[in-house]
């Protein structure tokens, strides 16, 4: 050493080896030619009501036990309202759903292939904005919910022809599905 120059202290060094590491263990778990999911494209998911999750995302998401972990992790420290699966004595497809400070409906409309799923809200003064749905076999879908009105009921209108309505659908139906309400 020259003088006037003093070792480096352990504390940096040890960050940098911590850094380091993190990054070769990420990179020996990355599986190549995987589609590359990343925190902030689920922060962006979970944060925006409108922001959709690619298919290959979705995969990645339920084929990947750490960024499926990463990804319960960043919807625990969202504040939202749990939407549980039901009893499994449920079986087939269900109409109604409780949850803590509420319940959803659905409808059959008396125009073709239109249903009404009906929300109501015990706290309509902070409704959520969006839900969040997981079904059993990974399929991940999102819907922002229209405004509630001021006794804290809410109306989605779907369309059975349409491949997102109808996904959505079915995910609510099904008593093993869970779902976040994101306030």
């Amino acid at each position: 050493m020259g003088p006037g120059m003093s070792p480096p202290s352990d504390q940096p060094t040890v960050q940098v080896a911590d850094q380091l590491y993190a990054a070769r263990c990420a990179v020996a778990d990355a599986i190549p030619g995987a589609p590359r999911v990343g925190v902030a494209e689920l922060v962006q998911f979970l944060a925006d009501p409108a922001s959709e999750l690619s298919l290959e995302a979705q995969r990645a998401l339920f084929s990947n036990p750490r960024l499926r972990t990463d990804f319960k992790r960043l919807k625990s420290s969202l504040r939202c309202v749990e939407l549980p699966a039901l009893a499994a004595a449920s079986d087939g497809s269900v109409n109604a759903r409780n949850f803590e400070g509420g319940s959803v409906r659905i409808h059959s409309s008396r125009v073709a292939g239109q249903i009404y799923a009906l929300f109501q809200f015990n706290w309509p003064s902070s409704p959520p904005r969006a839900l969040l749905l997981e079904g059993a076999s990974g399929d991940i879908v999102k819907r922002p919910l229209p405004a509630a009105d001021a006794s804290g009921q809410a109306v989605l209108v779907l369309d059975q022809n349409q491949p997102s309505d109808d996904i959505f659908l079915r995910l609510i139906a099904d008593p093993a599905t869970t779902g976040s309400f994101i306030l």
